[in-house]
């Protein structure tokens, strides 16, 4: 099981970057319990790993990933910044690998491998019609912004 964080935006210590203490996947899976409004990695669990895996900013610009084992103890700090913190993530687990407790969402969705000529027969449409999007705070004008504007 793993990660692919990609960040869309620019993420440093100002905007809440991610947070991890390397190594911290090697103790295994970590009981989860409420703390507050969150669910967590237990905190006594996380202050003793914290002194054996020091804790770690990941600063990231546009387009640079991290890969990352599930295991990995991570977070973020809130982002208190006018600066956006938006990333893509992408999961992997293996289809074997039920969840332990039971839950809402499906257990896994297959996927369909299909001739490399279908990309010819799916047809074209805009890749942004019928989606809505957030803009999120104001920024500065991205010069990649105005490019797909006027394609648009």
């Amino acid at each position: 099981m793993a990660t692919v964080w990609i960040a869309v935006d620019r993420a440093d210590k100002t905007n809440g970057c991610l947070q991890i203490l390397p190594g911290s996947h090697r103790a295994g899976r970590i009981e989860h319990v409420k703390v507050g409004e969150q669910t967590g990695a237990d905190p006594e669990r996380v202050e003793l790993l914290a002194k054996v895996c020091p804790l770690t900013y990941v600063q990231l610009d546009p387009g640079d990933a991290m890969i990352f084992h599930c295991n990995l103890l991570h977070r973020s700090d809130q982002n208190h910044s006018q600066n956006r913190r938006w990333a893509y993530l992408v999961c992997y687990n293996r289809a074997s690998n039920d969840p332990v407790y039971k839950h809402h969402y499906a257990n896994y969705t297959p996927l369909i491998k299909v001739q490399n000529s279908r990309i010819k027969e799916c047809g074209t449409k805009t890749p942004t019609e019928g989606k809505l999007f957030s803009h999120g705070p104001k920024r500065e004008r991205d010069s990649a912004i105005e490019v797909l504007e006027r394609k648009a």
